[in-house]
C-alpha cells in the first residue's frame, strides 16, 4: 500500500458530504486506502494498520488540525511495543488543505484541493516520478493538564502555538465566527483596532455595545511564568506568548516566525507590550518582519516553558487545536517531519 488517507466525517467541510470517503477512495484506487475517523480515538487503530501495511504516505484530509492529530497519534503508535523494535520512522505526511488557515501546507508550497492533491500524488507514484519532499522541524510539547481535579501528563507535537496573550485571544475571536476563513482574520484585526480607542479608555463605560470590551478582551494578558532557554523572564503575566518551529502565513494577511526557518531552532515571540505597542507592530506583522518594542522578545530559541499563575489555567492553541486546563507546558525542538510538495490543479 502506497497511500493511507484519514478523513473526518464530522469536520465542518465534510458534514454535508456523506460520500467523502468513497470519493477519495476512487481517486487513490488500488494505490491506497481511505478510512473515516469520526473521533480522535479512532485515528490510532487506522495508523497502526497503515504501519503494518507499510504505507509510504500518510494523508490527512484536512488542514493544520488534521495533520496535528495525525502527527501526535502517529508518534504514539511508533512507540508501541509492536513497532519499536522495527526501526520504523514516521512516514511522509501530507495535509491536503481544506482547513481554515492551512499554514503548514502553505509553508511547504502544497497547492490544490484534496481531490487534486491525491490525484496528483497517485499519478506520480504510478509513473515512478520523483516527488519532491521538504523536511521541516516540529516541536515536541510536554504538558500537564487538569482533568477531574487530577493532573495528567501529555505529550504532543506541533509546528506553531499561540500559547497565551494576544495570539490566543485572537484565535478565540476567530473561532467564534460561524465560518472562520481568511476574511475573518481581517475582521478580527479591524474590530480590534477600531474598538481600541473605546475599550481601552474611559469611553468603555458608555453604551457602545461590543466596542466597549472587544479590544480589551483581545489584549487581556495571560498570567504565567515563562522560562526561555533557561532564562526566567521578568513578570507574572504576558500579553504575548507565541512559539513556532516554522514560519507561518495566516491567510496572506499576517506573517510570523521568520527566525524559525533556521534548522534546529524555534522562534519565540513573547513579552509584555502594551495594546498600543502591539497595534503599532501590525504593519510588521503583515510584512513578516521582526516584532519590535521595549517589552517584546522575538528571537530564536531551543526551549520554552510556561507555568500557570494562580487559578487561571493555560489554554494554548497548537496548530489551531485547543488544549484546555493546562497547568504547565514545555516546548522544545522536535523531530524533523517529511512533507511532500504536491502541486495540483484545483478540481472542477
Amino acid at each position: 500500500m502506497e497511500i493511507g488517507v484519514i478523513t473526518n466525517p464530522n469536520s465542518r467541510k465534510n458534514r454535508n458530504r456523506p460520500e467523502r470517503a468513497e470519493r477519495l477512495q476512487r481517486i487513490v484506487g488500488r494505490m491506497g486506502e481511505v478510512h473515516q475517523t469520526a473521533s480522535i480515538d479512532s485515528i490510532k487503530p487506522v495508523l497502526r494498520d497503515f504501519l503494518r501495511k507499510r504505507a509510504r504516505y500518510w494523508v490527512a484530509d484536512g488542514g493544520d488540525g488534521a495533520l496535528h492529530w495525525m502527527l501526535r497519534t502517529g508518534m504514539e503508535v511508533l512507540a508501541e511495543d509492536e513497532f519499536v523494535g522495527q526501526s520504523l520512522t514516521l512516514p511522509t505526511t501530507l495535509p491536503t488543505k481544506g482547513g481554515t488557515i492551512d499554514f503548514v501546507a502553505n509553508n511547504v508550497g502544497i497547492q490544490g484541493d484534496a481531490e487534486g492533491i491525491l490525484a496528483t500524488l497517485r499519478r506520480h507514484l504510478e509513473r515512478g516520478a520523483t516527488i519532491k519532499e521538504t523536511e521541516v522541524d516540529s516541536m515536541v510539547i510536554d504538558g500537564i493538564q487538569i482533568k477531574d481535579g487530577q493532573e495528567h501528563a501529555f505529550r504532543t507535537y506541533g509546528f506553531a502555538s499561540a500559547a497565551g496573550g494576544v495570539g490566543q485571544r485572537f484565535y478565540s475571536k476567530y473561532y467564534a465566527d460561524a465560518d472562520p476563513n481568511p476574511r475573518t482574520i481581517m475582521k478580527v484585526v479591524a474590530n480590534t483596532v477600531m474598538s481600541a480607542p473605546i475599550a481601552l479608555s474611559p469611553l468603555s463605560k458608555l453604551p457602545f455595545g461590543q466596542w466597549r470590551t472587544y479590544a480589551k478582551e483581545v489584549f487581556a494578558p495571560t498570567p504565567c511564568k515563562i522560562t526561555l532557554d533557561g532564562m526566567v523572564l521578568p513578570g507574572t503575566e504576558f500579553t504575548g506568548v507565541h512559539i513556532a518551529s516554522m514560519s507561518i502565513n495566516l491567510g496572506n494577511i499576517l506573517r510570523f516566525f521568520g527566525k524559525a526557518e533556521q534548522p534546529g531552532l524555534m522562534n519565540a515571540i513573547v513579552g509584555t507590550p502594551s495594546p498600543w505597542a502591539i497595534i503599532r507592530n501590525l504593519p510588521r506583522m503583515m510584512g513578516g518582519q521582526e516584532m519590535i518594542g521595549r517589552n517584546v522578545l522575538d528571537r530564536p530559541c531551543r526551549e520554552m516553558t510556561l507555568v500557570a499563575n494562580g487559578d487561571e489555567m493555560l489554554e494554548p492553541i497548537i496548530d489551531g487545536e485547543y488544549y484546555r486546563n493546562v497547568k504547565r507546558i514545555a516546548f522544545r525542538v522536535g523531530p524533523r517531519v517529511r512533507i511532500p510538495k504536491v502541486v495540483a490543479p484545483k478540481a472542477a
